[in-house]
This record gives structure tokens, C-alpha cells and sequence, in this order.
């Protein structure tokens, strides 16, 4: 799932914070398993942008 414009937006944050709140269109790949499975989530020709949230 592709955010408008081409851009891939992917989230990393745990399960629970992005069922919460999350940017519609993100991709979900929590940051302890971005290595594993970005690979076979994204495509490789198109921009990516990666957010979480910090909670200080």
C-alpha cells in the first residue's frame, strides 16, 4: 500500500501504537523486524519515508 504521490510511508512503530494512530496508506514494519521484512513489503524503485512517534 502506497501513500499518493509514489512515496511508501512506513511505520515502525509496535503493533499496538500503530493500531492506535497511524498515517493512512503506511506500511507496518515494526523497527525489530524492518531488516527481515522490508525486503518483501516495499518497492525498491520508489521513495520511502519512515516515521514512528516519540512519546517523551
Amino acid at each position: 500500500m502506497r501513500a499518493s504521490g509514489g512515496v511508501q510511508i512506513v511505520d515502525v512503530l509496535p503493533s499496538h501504537e500503530y493500531d492506535a494512530a497511524h498515517i493512512r496508506g503506511a506500511v507496518h514494519i515494526p523497527l525489530r523486524r524492518i531488516i527481515r521484512d522490508a525486503p518483501a513489503s516495499l518497492d525498491r524503485t520508489r521513495p520511502v519515508v519512515v516515521y514512528c512517534r516519540d512519546s517523551l
